[in-house]
């Protein structure tokens, strides 16, 4: 090989080189080698307040001519409004007792359901739920909208 051409070979590979990388993980993965990012807790959302509520510490409770009239405020300010039918129960130490009130929690939350649409909500506008929850002493239902 003449010495001019060797010459020129020795000049070009490393600007041949320098265009290539090693293959290494962060080729697989950019966060490879890099510290974990600890995300951090979203903040607490508070609850919205229940458009109506129903507590049964008389057995039947008169609430019909008040949520009639806050569901039309409702559907008045916004047609395709959701209601939630949240029934809750005091959680109780046994089981079957527990049982009872939640059949007749669930009865008490279509009962409400069914004024609901009674009021002019349709029955697609409405969801229901039933929970134990601990720290109340009497069965109640809310009413929140979304």
């Amino acid at each position: 090989m003449k010495p001019r051409a060797a010459a020129r070979l020795c000049l070009s590979v490393p600007a041949l080189v320098a265009g290539c990388h090693l293959v290494d993980q962060r080729d697989f993965d950019a966060n490879a080698g890099r510290p974990p990012v600890v995300p951090h807790a979203a903040p607490a959302v508070a609850p919205s307040p229940s458009l109506v509520t129903i507590r049964y510490s008389t057995p039947n409770p008169e609430y019909r001519e008040a949520l009639v009239a806050a569901v039309r405020r409702a559907l008045a300010r916004k047609p395709d409004v959701l209601f939630t039918v949240t029934t809750s129960i005091p959680a109780s130490v046994g089981p079957d007792s527990q049982a009872e009130q939640a059949a007749s929690a669930s009865s008490s939350g279509r009962e409400v359901a069914q004024a609901i649409v009674d009021a002019g909500a349709a029955p697609g506008q409405i969801e229901q739920v039933v929970r134990v929850q601990p720290g109340i002493g009497e069965r109640e239902v809310r009413v929140a909208v979304h």
